[in-house]
């Protein structure tokens, strides 16, 4: 019986031990397309992980931002805000992590954008 349950525990430990090894696995460069309505555009992140917090860059065509979000199991939560002739507008990416792939959607507000990301 105590074979068993040391087993058991054995097991166990493995299981939970293994999901944070997971998620620090998504910090580090990513490439990443977003499929916007004028097309393709290619952009880069860079991403840190503290626990469930996220920040990083994103490198995109009209330079770079700095965003924060959160990591909880492979879902990812992000936001940054950017200028724009209207004022300051917030966008808010949401991702699930899958090894070394990232698929989502980029909410704009007046609209969306699906994505995928490669780690580098």
């Amino acid at each position: 019986m105590s074979r068993l349950l040391a087993s058991a525990l054995l097991v166990g430990f493995a299981i939970f031990s293994a999901a944070p090894l997971a998620q620090g696995g998504v910090a580090g460069a990513w490439d990443l397309t977003i499929n916007g309505p004028q097309g393709s555009i290619t952009a880069a992140a860079t991403l840190k992980q503290d626990g469930e917090k996220l920040t990083g860059t994103l490198q995109g065509p009209q330079g770079d931002v700095e965003m924060a979000g959160t990591i909880k199991g492979s879902a990812i939560t992000m936001a940054f805000t950017v200028e724009s002739p209207q004022g300051s507008m917030t966008i808010k990416l949401n991702a699930e992590v899958t090894g070394p792939d990232m698929k989502g959607v980029i909410d704009f507000g007046a609209g969306t954008a699906d994505f995928t990301g490669k780690k580098k």
